[in-house]
């Protein structure tokens, strides 16, 4: 076919076909005569599966961590903590070691929405978010697939979702952990400046942030030594690869260790409130010497991972297989450390004799690490169809067992049936009763007079933290209202008297549990050993204060002789100004009112 033939061919066929040029004209006219419809038609994003997983987590995070926030009365250990940004706002004292950045912060919570027990666990609240979104940092690192399992299993666990929503400095110290690790590795791929200074920030945070993290600290400095080990077994030549590595990066781990040194001395000493290494010292004695301690750690938290955090437990164990095997290449840098920081601090949280239940999100952050990258490695291969739908259901079960932690079972109920009480395993330590907060405004306000000022015996945090509105006395006999003590002191009248339960606890031994209380337990949250409970009483006095009235008797009249003997003879007596003289009198003394 010649090629003017053929070139008027495809114009033709390029052109408008009949019939079809009117309405292609109105659809031109429409779009310029109606430039919002183009607008609104315009495509913005497309969203994928991962994309709208990503969007329910972090919604089902923000609800899970903010909802009833308040709810819940404040322990002994949150009430400190609260009690401590209280002053920082209030009275303006220098937030002291450990953590004095996060009680900072917390005292900016407290001065900007006011002081309450929903603002005292605000910021851990936000902390507890942000630790279920940090997957998303570490995403090119552990894979689409382990990021997501990763913010699945911090925003179902019910240890690390209770933790979230009390005011346990756990949770932003593994916050600053994780952003720690990071910006390390995002460091590791691309260098520069500006994550050099970021790095530096966050270490110097997270060292100051919690007395725990130098286990993580530890850890991190375990696998870098391990690493450079194994390639010295390799056959690599490591001190020529070290000195290579200096010359390209001295400038770089110069910046790192300056910020981290600076930001770890102001924060650790507590803005110099304290000599840096005398804190640093009772950072590691904290972690190590018991105070009060109510029951073996060992137990505790292998009561948590059988049953809450069976999910954790199955992921983790897949990790491990996956990196000791090297199964579906799963034996990277990253992977190795984080099988090196769950067995390190594992070991050691269950050693030392110190304990608090809050210390088992210490073990579980690395092990949903370690978790995450066993069902990304997992993913890669056929035997992901065998392992997904068992963790499905260990995943709709942990969401049972954390509405019923988080939202069900509120606090010690005194008023249950000792036969069916509910409890958490976090009650290992004293856990503030249902209805103290409520006992005590009522005696505040139903007085026969206003209370201004109370007395608290022994070291009451609870009772500290919810009477912090009234003036503290100087002596029990000074106070409106006496906190701790059964007897008031001799001529103190009371006006009401109240005992209530203020803390309960139990130390739950597994020994002790059968397979139908372990189901009634995850299923309903019904203890299988009693609860032990202490009693607070309450006194509240008639008045503030006893004030004598005094009141005169006016003198006795004078008799007409005496009058007439005294009077002059010049003048007759003035009249009588009505002026009282001086006589006794008496002083009544009554009650004001």
């Amino acid at each position: 076919m010649p090629a003017d033939r053929q070139s008027e061919r495809d114009e033709w066929r390029l052109g408008l076909e009949p019939g079809e040029h009117h309405e292609r004209e109105a659809v031109r006219v429409v779009a310029l005569d109606d430039p919002v419809r183009e607008w609104l038609e315009r495509p913005v994003m497309l969203i994928t599966v991962e994309r709208l997983y990503w969007m329910i987590i972090a919604l089902y995070a923000v609800a899970s961590r903010g909802l009833m926030l308040g709810t819940r009365p404040l322990n002994p250990t949150e009430a400190r903590q609260a009690l401590a940004a209280f002053q920082t706002m209030h009275v303006g004292l220098t937030p002291g070691p450990p953590a004095a950045w996060i009680q900072l912060l917390d005292a900016a919570m407290l001065g900007a929405f006011g002081a309450s027990d929903l603002t005292a666990r605000l910021l851990f609240a936000i902390a507890g978010v942000a630790l279920v979104l940090i997957a998303l940092a570490l995403r090119p690192f552990i894979g689409r697939t382990g990021a997501l399992a990763m913010a699945t299993m911090v925003v179902l666990s019910p240890s690390i979702t209770y933790f979230s929503r009390s005011a346990a400095t756990q949770v932003p110290a593994l916050l600053a952990a994780l952003a720690v690790l990071a910006l390390f590795a995002a460091i590791a791929r691309h260098t520069t400046v500006g994550r050099a200074i970021a790095l530096g920030c966050a270490i110097g945070l997270a060292l100051s942030a919690d007395a725990q993290n130098l286990v993580v600290g530890a850890s991190f400095v375990l696998a870098l030594a391990m690493r450079g080990l194994w390639r010295v077994a390799a056959g690599e030549e490591a001190g020529l690869s070290i000195r290579i590595w200096w010359q390209q990066y001295s400038r770089l781990v110069s910046i790192v260790v300056i910020f981290a040194a600076l930001f770890w001395v102001v924060m650790g000493s507590g803005f110099f409130s304290q000599p840096f290494f005398s804190a640093v010292v009772g950072s590691l004695r904290a972690n190590w010497t018991a105070v009060g301690k109510p029951g073996p750690a060992r137990d505790a938290f292998l009561a948590s991972f059988v049953l809450y955090e069976f999910l954790i437990a199955a992921a983790a164990l897949l990790g491990v297989f996956a990196v000791l095997t090297n199964f579906g290449g799963a034996r990277s840098p990253l992977a190795v450390f984080s099988l090196i920081w769950t067995i390190l601090a594992a070991v050691f949280f269950i050693v030392t004799p110190a304990f608090s239940p809050a210390w088992i999100v210490e073990i579980l952050i690395p092990a949903i690490l370690l978790g995450a990258v066993g069902i990304e490695a997992l993913s890669r291969t056929r035997s992901w169809n065998l392992v997904f739908y068992p963790l499905a259901v260990l995943g709709l079960v942990t969401l049972n067992v954390q509405i019923i932690a988080n939202f069900t079972i509120v606090a010690p109920d005194p008023s249950e049936a000792l036969w069916a009480r509910h409890a958490l395993l976090f009650w290992s330590e004293p856990a503030t009763a249902a209805g103290v907060r409520e006992s005590l405004r009522t005696l505040i306000s139903s007085g026969p007079v206003p209370v201004r000022s109370t007395w608290i015996a022994g070291d009451a945090p609870v009772l500290r933290w919810y009477l912090r509105d009234l003036r503290p006395a100087e002596s029990a006999a000074d106070a409106d209202l006496i906190a701790g003590l059964a007897d008031a002191p001799a001529g103190w009248p009371i006006a009401q008297r109240s005992s209530f339960d203020l803390q309960s606890w139990w130390r739950p031994d597994l020994r002790d549990l059968s397979i139908r209380q372990a189901l009634r337990f995850v299923l309903l949250g019904r203890s299988w050993q009693p609860l032990e409970s202490n009693e607070v009483t309450v006194l509240s006095r008639i008045a503030n204060r006893s004030t004598p009235t005094t009141i005169y008797v006016p003198p006795a009249p004078a008799s007409t002789a005496e009058v007439s003997s005294t009077a002059p003879t010049t003048a007759p007596a003035a009249p009588t100004t009505g002026a009282p003289t001086a006589a006794p009198s008496i002083a009544i003394m009554q009650p004001t009112p």
